[in-house]
């Protein structure tokens, strides 16, 4: 293409045509980046999330329990772990100032 045959007209015409397709390509490329990312994530079960360094597992719904930490001395299956809001039973124990007798 011989750019000295084409006048101002032309070329601002031609420039704002390239910065469209620039944009348009740019826009391609960046979608089939995201998709052949989710793939290779996903292949290996890793949320992309995390994958990118954009999250923690808390973030991507990866959930790490916490170890019990406190056992109902009455009923085994009431556990605690000392995170959140107590439970009526380590209330009562509290109150009672025997809590310490049901650490794990």
């Amino acid at each position: 293409m011989d750019l000295s045959k084409l006048t101002v007209v032309d070329l601002t015409a031609l420039r704002n045509a390239i910065a469209v397709e620039m944009k348009t390509r740019e826009a391609a490329a960046i979608e089939k980046a995201r998709t052949d990312i989710s793939a290779i994530a996903a292949s290996v079960g890793i949320p992309v999330a995390i994958l990118m360094g954009k999250a923690s597992t808390k973030e991507a719904g990866v959930k790490n329990k916490a170890a019990v930490k406190y056992r109902d001395p009455s009923n085994p299956n009431n556990q605690w772990t000392g995170r959140g809001r107590s439970p009526a039973w380590v209330k009562a124990l509290e109150t009672a100032g025997t809590l310490d007798s049901a650490k794990v």
